[in-house]
């Protein structure tokens, strides 16, 4: 992946995020802003239903006559609160649009004298802007009701100051604005991030297929070069026969042999990495099926004067993937055969214990060196003298082995043999 296009799909990425988180948080201070703007009004709109509706209240206003004369009479205790305070205000109009209680208003009728009267939205509540005397904006719920009396009252308008509210509430968007801008910010850093680690795993995949093409092209090459200069070579003899080219031929076959066995394994691992490949378990009896993997390799062994030990605890089923599992003991003791000398020994151990299938394959070779055992699970990877093309190896045996193991949801470790050589101890979970 070149840096342009690397860059490029960051800055989508980044993008893509920015706007999520930016969508997110702006649709969420909108509905918090609303519900708390609706719920504080919401209080405000059912005060103004209850007075509405209060026949007691309603009475007590339109009864009154001593407010055409200027008086104020006393007023009884009763349900609703008594009106005309600071915050909530009453206004008996006549059906010609006059206001009918100026004294009783007193200094407030300064705040009303640009309020028309309209019966338009009758029995409705809805907002009022008015001026007071010194010009300053002056917001009300109100609800107007027609009334039937025997003086010249029409209209009663009850009305509840709604400023401070309106401070409350722009007083909340101030808050909730600058907590927008300094989420916003946050979604920026978050984005960023977001976009440098959903990145990580691309260029870490497009580095491995970088360095998987190109250790494959390393590797068919080698024998492709060497089946070339065998076959060139049979050509400036044409008058040989068979038997006296037969060596050239063997080793061409034999290298054909390792090139279909790296074509196959390098299939396997591309596959593997687009989980192309399923397991197919099924029930297993673990002791006959490894000795039918290890008879022929103890067998091997003792025509190369190789000790080799089998032992198995009771036999139990397990559910594997004959198939795979049967791979992995091949890769295994190849290996352990490979670097075993003559004369030393290898051990194969299997033992059930604790809900875990535990198999350990021993060898007194030449032994891995510590800081190496990890790397050794790479694919391709040679060290000095334990992977090296002398010994027929291509460094992915082992990557293979441990994709299998993984695949199990099993463990695959290296530990030192006492007093040398490699201990490879496998676990699998019983399901």
């Amino acid at each position: 992946m070149n840096k342009q296009l690397s860059k490029k799909q960051r800055f989508n990425y980044f993008a893509i995020n920015l706007i999520s988180f930016a969508s997110i948080f702006l649709i969420l201070g909108l509905i918090v802003f609303k519900l708390v703007q609706t719920s504080i009004y919401e209080s405000v709109d059912h005060d103004l239903q209850r007075l509405s509706t209060d026949e007691q209240f309603i009475q007590r206003q339109l009864l009154k006559p001593e407010r055409l004369q200027g008086t104020s009479p006393q007023i009884g205790k009763f349900d609703s609160p008594p009106p005309n305070n600071f915050q909530q205000q009453v206004i008996l109009w006549s059906a010609s649009g006059e206001i009918l209680n100026e004294s009783e208003l007193g200094s407030r009728l300064y705040d009303f004298q640009n309020l028309k009267l309209s019966t338009e939205d009758l029995n409705k509540i809805v907002s009022v802007q008015t001026k007071d005397s010194n010009d300053r904006s002056l917001q009300f719920r109100s609800v107007t009701i027609p009334v039937e009396s025997q003086n010249s009252v029409a209209y009663i308008q009850m009305l509840i100051n709604t400023d401070p509210i309106k401070g409350t509430v722009n007083q909340f968007k101030q808050i909730l604005i600058i907590c927008m801008m300094v989420f916003g910010l946050l979604s920026i850093a978050l984005s960023y991030f977001l976009s440098k680690w959903f990145m990580k795993p691309i260029l870490v995949s497009w580095k491995k297929q970088q360095e998987f093409v190109e250790n494959a092209s390393h590797e068919l090459r080698t024998p492709l070069t060497i089946i070339q200069a065998k076959l060139e070579k049979l050509f400036t003899k044409p008058n040989h026969t068979i038997l006296e080219e037969s060596e050239t031929i063997a080793l061409s076959l034999d290298e054909v042999q390792r090139l279909s066995q790296l074509t196959s394994d390098l299939l396997l691992l591309a596959r593997s990495d687009s989980n192309a490949l399923t397991l197919e378990k099924e029930p297993v009896k673990i002791n006959a099926f490894l000795n039918n993997v290890l008879v022929p390799y103890q067998e091997l062994a003792i025509a190369e004067n190789k000790e080799f030990v089998i032992d198995l605890g009771e036999e139990q089923q397990l559910i594997l993937d004959r198939k795979r599992i049967h791979q992995l003991l091949i890769i295994l003791l190849d290996n352990a055969l490979k670097y075993t000398a003559t004369n030393e020994k290898i051990m194969v151990l299997s033992t059930v214990k604790n809900s875990e299938w535990e198999l350990k394959i021993i060898d007194t070779g030449i032994g891995i060196v510590e800081d190496k055992k990890a790397a050794v699970f790479e694919r391709f990877y040679r060290g000095e003298g334990s992977r090296n093309r002398k010994t027929g190896g291509y460094g992915i045996g082992l990557a293979i082995a441990k994709w299998i193991v993984d695949e199990h949801q099993g463990k695959i470790e290296l530990a030192d043999t006492s007093p040398k050589g490699t201990t490879v101890i496998l676990r699998f979970p019983i399901k």
